[in-house]
């Protein structure tokens, strides 16, 4: 990069914890996305571009995004912060599910000319609205035996303003179908436009999820929403999901990425297994005896009209005592099966020789309320580390520790990934939890041997490096963990020693 331009770069903002903490929970307020502290960067690169943008000292625009009129400010930062990153048929099993049966159920349950409507809540730029047009179309045809309405919602102003246009290239393309490409894209120039008949099936309308629903969401069959709540605390996530409930009908879909299990969450909705996909389907619960008094003493609604959703911005830890809904989640009974260890045991060994793809493909076939849905989600997690899709391997990891807090490859996992972005003391305390949960690993020990060594504390850093020469001693030169030679490993903690010992 050239200094000429650096010039044009808005100077850096460095946060105090105390700092980050408060505009994170600002955000989470607003949006309900709640930034790790290996977020702490994005964060900051988005203030910057702000500060330089308005002239402003940051005490400044704390001022100005708390005062009431500063909704709109907040809603810019927002825009800068949060990963609108997609492509289409991202979750390619969903999509098979409903060409190959949902979409006919839907079908037959509607009276005639009645349309099928699909809500995609947190479409972000459009390719998820417009890969379930295009799903409709394969499936009732050009001439549209039933009419299908794709609703799209989304926080962001300028993912929906790029989402409207329709214009796609590169990587957003990757899982489209030549036979789809050609047949539902036009192509212009580097890239491809989407074609009239499925645009003609999509509307976007820009929606804060915390903020009340308008009756559109009162009308729809199925909610798409994948890859959102994960980035939520576990009181703001359990809200929403239970608002979706009330929005949809008897039999109605919800739609929810892998690690978006509702497992300790909230128990409205069944898992159910379709074309090898899981997806949740709305279970009808009679009314507690509370709510019967509640409901008998107000006046009939042709629909309900929720209040905002309050985020709940508290550590994972305390979140569960915040406020507490009229169905109150009731965590299911686990179950596994043989072959579930099975498929993680070959998804481990697909992850360990590289093939990131295929490992994704299998872990896709554990259900959502397997006892071992902890350790899937780790190794999702590791999936997303390994493609550089750090915010999304840290939210997969976070809900695999709020299934399962004792789980040592879970905190080995954050505590690698908080070294990857110098987040030092995170790192340390992650790891240092990873060893309290399996004394015996090598790989916990050398990786906390390299966060104490950063973080300068070089006689922990000597201690823990000698500590993984000697759990290493264990294994042969060629073998591996997690894909790493423990030949390289020795070697590397002895040179990191020596250094130290000099």
């Amino acid at each position: 990069m050239s200094a000429a331009h650096d010039l044009f770069l808005p100077p850096p903002v460095r946060l105090s914890q105390e700092a980050f903490d408060r505009l994170r929970n600002l955000l989470a307020d607003y949006s309900g996305v709640y930034l790790d502290t290996a977020q702490q960067r994005v964060l900051e690169s988005g203030l910057a571009q702000r500060l330089a943008a308005l002239e402003e000292t940051l005490e400044a625009y704390e001022r100005r995004i708390t005062a009431p009129a500063g909704r709109d400010e907040l809603q810019r930062l927002t825009e800068l912060v949060v990963n609108h990153e997609t492509c289409f048929f991202r979750n390619a099993p969903h999509m098979k599910a409903l060409r190959d049966t949902l979409l006919f159920e839907m079908h037959r349950r509607k009276p005639a000319g009645e349309p099928i409507r699909i809500w995609s809540a947190g479409c972000a730029t459009g390719e998820e609205a417009y890969s379930l047009a295009i799903t409709a179309l394969e499936t009732f045809g050009s001439t549209m035996i039933r009419p299908v309405e794709i609703w799209a919602t989304d926080l962001s102003d300028l993912a929906l303003e790029k989402a409207r246009a329709g214009f796609y290239r590169g990587r957003s393309l990757n899982n489209v179908a030549p036979s789809l490409l050609s047949r539902y894209f036009v192509k212009r120039g580097d890239g491809f436009l989407v074609a009239d008949a499925v645009r003609a099936l999509v509307h976007f309308e820009q929606l804060n999820l915390l903020e009340p629903f308008p009756p559109t969401a009162y009308r729809v069959d199925a909610i798409f929403c994948q890859n959102v709540t994960i980035y939520f605390q576990p009181e703001t996530r359990r809200s929403l999901i239970e608002r979706f409930y009330r929005c949809l009908p008897s039999h109605g879909l919800l739609f929810l990425g892998f690690s978006e299990t509702l497992w300790n969450v909230f128990d409205g909705f069944r898992s159910r297994e379709v074309s090898g996909a899981y997806v949740y389907q709305k279970v009808e619960r009679p009314p507690s005896p509370l709510q019967r008094r509640t409901e008998s003493r107000q006046p009939a609604t042709t629909a309900e009209a929720p209040q905002r959703l309050t985020p709940v911005t508290a550590t994972p830890r305390t979140a569960s005592h915040g406020r507490r809904s009229p169905i109150a989640p009731i965590t299911p009974k686990p179950t596994s099966s043989n072959a579930d260890a099975d498929h993680l045991d070959r998804a481990q060994a697909l992850l360990d020789a590289g093939r990131l793809d295929d490992a994704m493909e299998v872990l896709r076939t554990i259900p959502p309320n397997s006892s071992l849905a902890p350790r899937a989600l780790t190794l999702v997690a590791r999936v997303h580390a390994n493609r550089g899709e750090l915010d999304l391997a840290i939210a997969e990891v976070r809900r695999a520790l709020e299934i399962d807090a004792l789980r040592d490859d879970a905190y080995l996992l954050l505590g690698t990934m908080y070294v990857r972005q110098g987040q030092w003391h995170d790192a340390i305390q992650s790891l240092e939890r990873a060893r309290y949960l399996n004394p015996d690993a090598a790989l916990v020990s050398y990786h906390l041997a390299m966060a104490y060594r950063q973080a300068g504390k070089k006689e922990l850093a000597a201690r823990e490096f000698r500590s993984a020469l000697r759990k290493l001693a264990a294994y042969r030169a060629e073998d591996l963990l997690e894909g790493v030679e423990v030949g390289w490993l020795r070697a590397t903690c002895e040179q990191h020693l020596a250094s130290l010992e000099t």
